[in-house]
């Protein structure tokens, strides 16, 4: 009978920085951070042969700031999760993108990206069980892309071609004037582009008005909103209590991905065994 052979990888020198938001030790943003690293990313970037270094494991003595820069600079490969969206993740991407060296962005589904990487690579992510199996093969081919990609472009490089060719062009009319049409045409795509943009996010969103009871159990917001964001699938904008007794709490939330995202939530909620009142969808 033939035995199965996992095949060894073979120890090199080839470095994968991770960005990603962090949060607290203790907080949400942490548990779902360390799970796609622990989960995904470890194990396909250890598969190809990469040493994995997250920004809260570095242990060497020194300014970790530096560090990350350092790494950023100099590493043959990174990933960055743009989850939630975090200031310090979006300036580390421009520092990698400056250096033109090749990066990954992955996002949980439902995050809406900022205009000027809204058109970038980026893979979309369930976070789930079953989205954990989706995600590695998609993260290990665009893995291989990127590597494989001989000139990489993003949009710093992109505006750094635009004003080398400005001032080669800057002396002939002509050329000045195609330039300035192709501006006017690119900026009217644009705002054509983001304002569809728009009206089909307004459109995904949903109020949805409920309350909810557990047992006569005393409910504090911050915990049911803790796990409400674990257990459900779908995007939640924004959530506020409207009433509050001990034991029911009246809630309004902003849902996006339309009716199916507020049915999400409210399954989610029966679920976590709390029993719902009051249901308003609109």
């Amino acid at each position: 009978m033939a035995k199965n052979i996992t095949p060894a990888v073979n120890e090199t020198n080839k470095t994968c920085f991770i960005i990603s938001p962090l949060g607290l030790d203790d907080s949400d943003t942490r548990r779902k951070a360390d799970g796609l690293i622990n989960s995904v990313i470890k194990p396909v970037l250890t598969a190809a042969g990469f040493k994995v270094i997250a920004p809260h494991e570095i242990d060497t003595p020194g300014s970790i700031t530096r560090q990350v820069i350092q790494h950023l600079l100099e590493d043959e490969i990174v990933i960055a999760n743009l989850t939630e969206l975090n200031p310090n993740v979006m300036y580390e991407l421009a520092v990698r993108h400056a250096k033109r060296l090749p990066v990954v962005c992955l996002v949980e589904k439902g995050t809406r990206l900022p205009f000027d990487i809204a058109t970038e690579r980026t893979i979309f992510y369930d976070n789930d069980m079953a989205g954990v199996e989706v995600l590695k093969p998609k993260l290990s081919k665009a893995l291989t892309e990127a590597l494989e990609e001989k000139e990489p472009d993003n949009p710093i490089y992109r505006v750094v071609s635009d004003s080398i060719m400005r001032e080669v062009a800057a002396k002939d009319d002509s050329q000045s004037y195609i330039l300035s049409r192709l501006d006017d045409i690119t900026y009217q795509l644009n705002r054509l582009r983001h304002s569809e943009d728009d009206k089909i996010y307004r459109n995904s969103l949903r109020n949805l008005s409920l309350t909810i009871s557990k047992n006569g159990e005393e409910l504090e917001f911050k915990k049911v909103f803790d796990e409400l964001l674990v257990k459900a699938k779908s995007k939640i904008m924004s959530a506020r209590v409207t009433n509050q007794e001990s034991d029911k709490l009246a809630l309004e939330l902003k849902v996006a991905d339309g009716r199916k995202g507020a049915e999400n939530i409210i399954d989610s909620f029966m679920e976590l065994g709390y029993k719902l009142d009051e249901v308003v969808l609109n």
